[in-house]
């Protein structure tokens, strides 16, 4: 009898030691399954971004390229301001500015177009607002290239070229999430850590 009584209590015990094992192996599993639904959804989020962000960027393209005279003011290196970084809820752009173009048949050198400024005007500050809108934080850096064509080409015309950042407050996460790009120099973005954003770089040769 008593050593009966002896076993069972062995068996009591050996049971509750299987479950407090089996209980320890799910938390490290539960809590591993935590850490992969958060790195989706940081992911998740990135590509997001990525997609709003080439949206964004193909746009400015496309109103640079019906702008060929004014491609040079299509440049944007203000430095960076987070005090600046706010959705606009109305469109608060004017208007073009009033403009005029003069053809001299004589010299067309002497010919005049103020509207190709005029409208790149108009148009980059209605994406800076677009950028705001539809990034959290979102401003840009944009800055122009126009190299001249080969000597040895005959007729080609010079390549345009049109280097955009697009800088966006960062997803407040862990070290893990490392996947925005070197922000531009120009941007004068602190080094220090007071400041947390994501930079994402295209560059379009139009």
């Amino acid at each position: 009898m008593v050593e009966y009584m002896q076993h069972e209590k062995f068996q009591r015990g050996a049971t509750l030691l299987e479950v407090l094992v089996a209980m320890v192996v799910l938390a490290v599993a539960l809590f591993g399954m935590a850490g992969l639904t958060s790195s989706s959804i940081k992911s998740n989020q990135f590509s997001r971004m990525r997609a709003t962000g080439l949206s964004l960027v193909s746009d400015y393209a496309e109103r640079a390229r019906s702008n060929i005279v004014g491609f040079s003011e299509y440049a944007h290196t203000v430095g960076y301001n987070p005090s600046t970084r706010s959705a606009a809820t109305s469109d608060p752009t004017v208007s073009p500015a009033s403009c005029d173009v003069t053809v001299d048949a004589v010299n067309p050198s002497n010919s005049t177009n103020t509207c190709a400024s005029s409208i790149a005007t108009y148009d980059k500050a209605q994406w800076l607002i677009n950028v705001a809108n539809r990034l959290p934080g979102g401003t840009a850096y944009v800055e122009v290239e126009t190299p001249d064509a080969p000597s040895t080409v005959v007729g080609m015309t010079p390549t345009r070229v049109l280097n955009i950042w697009l800088i966006w407050s960062a997803i407040f996460e862990s070290e893990g999430f490392s996947q925005n790009q070197i922000c531009p120099a120009g941007a004068n973005i602190p080094t220090d850590g007071s400041v947390s954003v994501n930079c994402m770089y295209f560059r379009i040769v139009l």
